[in-house]
């Protein structure tokens, strides 16, 4: 394509004609925008198509495209009937090439005689459109193994992202190449110009508008000695309100408040024209700080409405100085929206990866203690808060008792509750509505800002499923300082109305949890029971015929257990029981399942482990058992506990569950009978 500089063809590049122009500033400004908002390669040519600067980055299918003599001819009449186009229109002109991909025309008229067009884009905006590069990518002459690998090197994007690129690009290009047109510049001037080039291209960078509005009021000061400077966001319709300040009167800058309403004021947002003015009556009505004796008013304006204002004080500034501002103003302007627009989308794909994530975690968490924490977590990135709590109701005593924190240590406040009505939480809890605090110190239950809050703004979202209320989400301190939004309030709702069902099932899950719990396990020792035992012995006998494994069964039954129990009495029985049943579980496997099965009685199921294998983990436990030391309030100190112990296996010595526990329970009566304390298997 007409990009390719490196592609030697009967496209040849002229030199340009314009010698008063910077031409390596002008790539330096392309590049910065090239980066900005993936508006792919960038590259400037005259209206007869020559041309002036060369592309940005090379891009792998126009390299490609040009490797051809019929390629070179098609990336010409293409190019050369965009700006033909673009230029005719006085706008913006997006074609699809041979090569299927997007690109656009952006027109630069300076004058009559000096026309420009800024080619761009050079992407996909669809796995279509690469599929069909794909498939023609042979009449390039590229070979089949390496057609792959280079579709995948592709820039896509959607229609939508795309479509806003070529006005964002004029914008930016036209007041920036405007500005550089003036054959009298003189060496300060351009200096001037190109340092707020420089700086406009760091508004790329920024991550929030605060970074980009710091970094204006720096340049301005740098290149035009500004004593002082501030940036005031349109708050309302009364008012614009200073987000960031700059020089001798930093402190006092940050509470200065603009009414609106002032003629001046008034003025420069009806007119989009900067303003300046030392009359006393018009800084009196401004309300300036003391000792301001000048001040410059410059709107920063997104579609067509001033949303901020550049505000200069005590510096005196020339009509090439306040165009050049202007110019600053404008860029930054158009960097603002895409900033915004950025954030908006950010904040879409936020909660859309919120609610992916959750539904997935909501789906796999069961536990109420993990779930408190994924939905405290969000929530708080969500609306980009630092600070939260998350309160669930306990209906017997109908308070809230917080379950998860960030921001403050949950064991400090683990034991706080709050009745419903009580306090903001409890009010929000009651009315089942959200809240949105500004000040906390002017909240309807108003109270003294704590220290650990950055911030005196807040929201509380009620928690509830069905109208019936669960709890209440408090989040705090913005990251930005800024107070919360009714935005974020909605993202909240959107979030909570997800996590509810998931927090109230897994209320209910504990709730099963616990019963299933109590239903299968010895309330003594912790072990699985006898119906337990019983069921789980059948399916692994049933598994281990089907693969054709080996299963093992010990029955164990502690020694004497009942002369123990008369002598000493039942605490001290319980505590052997307890202490035995340790001991069994800390010598077998994870996957081996130990119960009690009566009384003194224990068993063990061994998957798929031999009688072999089994007779070694048979003697560790009855060793360790033997050289445990048993202690209580009620047991003699040396007392001395020994287990008997009987192994069968399936099928070597039975082929149904009742069989096996019968073979185990013969075995374990020999060594009973043959003298306790000892290992016996089933022969």
């Amino acid at each position: 394509m007409l990009t390719s500089y490196e592609i030697k063809s009967n496209i040849q590049s002229s030199k340009p004609s314009f010698d008063f122009m910077d031409v390596p500033l002008w790539q330096e400004f392309l590049e910065g925008m090239t980066s900005s908002f993936d508006c792919g390669c960038l590259a400037v040519y005259d209206r007869e198509g020559s041309i002036l600067t060369p592309p940005t980055k090379t891009n792998i299918a126009c390299k490609a495209a040009m490797g051809t003599v019929e390629g070179v001819n098609l990336c010409k009449e293409y190019c050369l009937k965009a700006i033909s186009k673009a230029l005719n229109r006085g706008e913006p002109y997006i074609f699809e090439c041979h090569t299927h991909q997007y690109s656009y025309a952006v027109p630069i008229i300076l004058d009559k005689d000096v026309q420009l067009v800024i080619l761009g884009g050079h992407v996909y905006l669809s796995t279509e459109n690469i599929k069909m590069f794909h498939d023609k990518a042979g009449e390039y002459e590229m070979r089949e193994s390496t057609i792959s690998p280079f579709t995948k090197g592709l820039n896509s994007l959607s229609p939508e992202e795309f479509n806003t690129i070529p006005n964002n690009v004029m914008a930016l290009a036209l007041p920036f190449f405007k500005g550089i047109y003036n054959k009298g510049m003189f060496e300060k001037r351009f200096y001037q110009m190109k340092s707020v080039f420089n700086v406009t291209s760091g508004f790329l960078q920024p991550v929030s508008q605060k970074d980009a509005y710091e970094l204006a009021l720096k340049t301005l000061g740098i290149l035009f000695d500004v004593e002082s400077a501030s940036i005031a966001v349109r708050d309302r319709e009364t008012s614009f309100i200073t987000c960031a300040a700059f020089g001798r009167r930093w402190d006092e800058l940050h509470s200065f408040v603009i009414d609106s309403s002032i003629d001046i004021v008034n003025r420069v947002t009806a007119t989009g024209k900067p303003e300046g003015s030392t009359d006393r009556d018009v800084l009196r009505k401004l309300a300036a700080p003391e000792g301001v004796h000048s001040i410059h008013l410059f709107p920063l304006k997104r579609e067509g409405e001033t949303f901020s204002l550049l505000v200069i004080f005590n510096t005196t500034l020339g009509e090439d100085d306040i165009k050049l501002i202007s110019t600053l103003c404008s860029q930054l302007s158009v960097f603002m929206e895409n900033i915004s627009l950025k954030e908006d989308k950010a904040r879409r794909l936020i909660l859309q990866s919120a609610l992916y994530a959750a539904s997935g975690a909501f789906t796999s968490l069961l536990e109420p203690e993990a779930l408190y924490d994924m939905v405290l977590n969000k929530s708080i990135e969500l609306v980009g808060a630092e600070q939260g709590s998350l309160m669930i109701l306990d209906e017997k005593d109908m308070a809230l008792a917080i379950k998860a924190t960030k921001g403050i240590n949950k064991a400090i406040v683990e034991d706080l509750k709050v009745r419903i009505g009580e306090g903001i939480s409890g009010g929000v809890a009651e009315r089942g509505t959200p809240l949105i605090v500004n000040d906390i110190e002017e909240s309807p239950v108003p109270r003294k800002n704590r220290s650990r809050f950055k911030t005196k703004s807040f929201v509380s979202i009620p928690l509830n499923v069905n109208s019936r209320i669960i709890g209440v989400l408090n989040i705090s301190d913005k990251i930005t300082g800024e107070v919360f939004s009714a935005e974020d309030r909605d993202l909240l709702l959107s979030f909570a109305s997800y996590a509810s069902i998931a927090l109230d099932r897994g209320a209910y899950y504990k709730m099963s949890e616990e019963l299933r719990s109590i239903s299968i396990t010895d309330h003594l020792t912790g072990l699985l029971n006898r119906r337990y035992l019983q069921d789980r012995l059948f399916e692994e006998t049933e598994r281990a015929k089907r693969h054709k494994v080996p299963l093992t069964l010990f029955m164990i039954d502690i020694d004497d257990f009942k002369s123990f129990n008369d002598r000493y009495g039942h605490p001290a029985g319980d505590q052997i029981l307890k202490t035995v049943a340790h001991a069994i579980q800390e010598e077998v496997r994870n996957i081996d399942v130990v119960a009690r099965y009566g009384g003194e009685e224990f068993t063990v199921i061994l998957p798929t482990t031999s009688k072999a294998a089994s007779m070694i983990i048979a003697e560790r436990i009855r060793k360790g058992i033997e050289d445990t030391p048993y202690w209580g309030p009620k047991i003699p100190a040396g007392a001395k506990v020994t287990i008997s112990l009987g192994i069968a296996t399936c099928p070597e010595d039975a082929d149904s569950m009742e069989t096996l526990i019968e073979q185990a329970d013969r075995a374990l009566f020999m060594a009973k009978t043959g003298g306790k304390n000892r290992v016996v298997s089933c022969v």
